[in-house]
């Protein structure tokens, strides 16, 4: 596939960036359809972008794990929580190989602030997931593992520094933003928290899709 072009980046980026307003929008003036229509396509986008002109296994299961996010974008925005669970579950495992075909080092003292995070934040959990307990946790583990990767990579002689550093960024971003969506549904609702989870999962979407695009333009 061929390299993408900047104009054809900087129409992508205004796909991306005119969705997500939408979605705002959407909430604003309480329409669903659009909600539902805008919500997945920052998500897409960026699938694209990655994919173009990328023939490393990164790029390639980063892509699919862009793409299995916005297919849980819109299970989550159709109420459909726990089928959305299962559809990150699978991009993360997806991002977790991503990061895997760069680095396969275990590095296992990068895990130690990853596992801390998680041994904090699941206790919290636990009194409110009911049913939910073992989905819940599967999914925490491998967010946690995502992270760990994506720290894993900081170094490698595989790796840029910068895409590296965006990486571990997105990965840290994002799992910040499903901790937010954990403790404000099962622990205890916290005001105003929307707009946060919504910045950080996108923030978190582009950084781990911008270390992919990085990583395959250094290496051509």
């Amino acid at each position: 596939m061929a390299p993408s072009s900047p104009a054809r980046g900087r129409i992508l980026a205004g796909i991306g960036i005119a969705a997500a307003l939408l979605f705002f929008v959407g909430r604003q003036l309480d329409l669903p359809w659009l909600r539902l229509l805008a919500k997945p396509l920052p998500a897409l986008v960026l699938a694209v972008w990655v994919v173009q002109g990328n023939d490393r296994a990164l790029g390639r299961l980063v892509s699919i794990g862009l793409v299995v996010s916005a297919l849980g974008d819109v299970l989550l925005e159709a109420g459909r929580f726990l089928p959305g669970l299962v559809a990150f579950l699978g991009a993360h495992v997806a991002y977790v190989a991503a990061f895997l075909s760069d680095e396969r080092r275990l590095r296992l003292l990068r895990l130690a602030p990853f596992a801390a995070w998680t041994a904090s934040i699941f206790p919290l959990l636990r009194p409110g997931l009911g049913e939910m307990t073992v989905p819940v946790a599967v999914y925490v583990g491998v967010i946690t593992i995502v992270m760990w990767r994506a720290a894993a990579r900081v170094g490698s002689p595989a790796t840029p520094r910068l895409a590296a550093r965006l990486g571990i960024a997105g990965a840290i971003a994002f799992g910040a933003s499903d901790t937010l969506i954990a403790l404000d549904r099962f622990a205890q609702p916290i005001p105003g928290v929307q707009l946060p989870i919504l910045v950080l999962y996108w923030l978190g979407q582009w950084g781990i899709a911008a270390s992919a695009a990085l990583s395959a333009r250094e290496a051509r």
